[in-house]
């Protein structure tokens, strides 16, 4: 489905911004976040727009590429926005249905100004390297770790939309699943700032595991290993991880645990 070609390219766009944004390009950090948000919105129209055709979104792992520049950085994220234009106009004139024709065209218009701010980033960027962190870098285990959160909180993200958008949508007291999927988004986000803190850079890996709940007591030890290394070695990150164990802790406690399919989608207007 061409749609789904483009939540891929929506999804790309963001783990590559947001891995910039908090690494080699953390100087322009708050406009390229704001420029990953809209990606993020993109993508949620392109899932809800699958859902009500009877297709399924595929929101399958991708993967950013370490860069070691800002300008390099920005290279890169300048010809995602020329490959995105590209696909949208193309599938504009393959797609008939008139409503998707104009989500694209909405879409398009925010693509062709992303690529205007990154072009402007690039004209007036210097020619730096990023510093390599920290000035004690942590020991391999603890550098370890932080990746393995990173990458249960990505899992998690992913499976919280999927539900989100395919499962039965049923009132709820409390968060919803994109609620969730939102306060991963967080935890991610500060995890990979303090992995680019200390020298490392965040690999896009889904952690193993097929649903949410078997993982849980593995990432509760690797948060309570880090928080323990935190506390004595970098006691300024240790807030904010009793920050997100906090969050994690009740998401377990409000956790739905009944049942859920694919095959239970429904065909709703709006």
């Amino acid at each position: 489905m061409l749609l789904n070609a483009d939540i891929r390219g929506e999804h790309d766009a963001i783990v590559h911004y947001l891995t910039h944004s908090w690494t080699v390009a953390e100087v322009y950090g708050s406009r390229i976040e704001s420029i990953a948000r809209d990606e993020m919105r993109h993508l949620k129209w392109l899932a809800h727009t699958v859902v009500y055709l009877q297709g399924v979104p595929d929101f399958s792992p991708r993967e950013a590429e370490p860069v070691l520049s800002l300008n390099e950085a920005l290279d890169i994220d300048i010809a995602a926005e020329n490959q995105a234009i590209a696909q949208y106009e193309d599938h504009l004139a393959r797609l008939g249905d008139p409503k998707v024709q104009a989500l694209i065209s909405r879409i398009l218009i925010d693509e062709r100004d992303h690529r205007r701010q990154f072009q402007e980033m690039a004209a007036e960027a210097p020619e730096t390297l990023r510093a390599e962190g920290g000035k004690d870098k942590p020991t391999a285990a603890v550098a370890q770790d932080l990746q393995q959160i990173l990458s249960f909180e990505y899992r998690q993200i992913l499976e919280y939309l999927f539900r989100y958008f395919v499962g039965v949508h049923g009132r709820a007291m409390g968060m919803t699943d994109e609620d969730r999927a939102v306060d991963e988004m967080k935890h991610m986000g500060w995890v990979a700032e303090s992995m680019a803190f200390v020298g490392q850079f965040p690999r896009w890996q889904k952690a193993p595991g097929d649903r949410l709940s078997p993982a849980r007591r593995d990432e509760q030890q690797v948060y309570a290993r880090v928080l323990a290394w935190s506390e004595q070695e970098a006691p300024d990150v240790a807030p904010l991880l009793r920050r997100i164990i906090a969050h994690e802790e009740y998401q377990v406690r409000t956790m739905q645990t009944e049942p859920w399919t694919v095959g239970s989608l429904k065909d709703q207007e709006g």
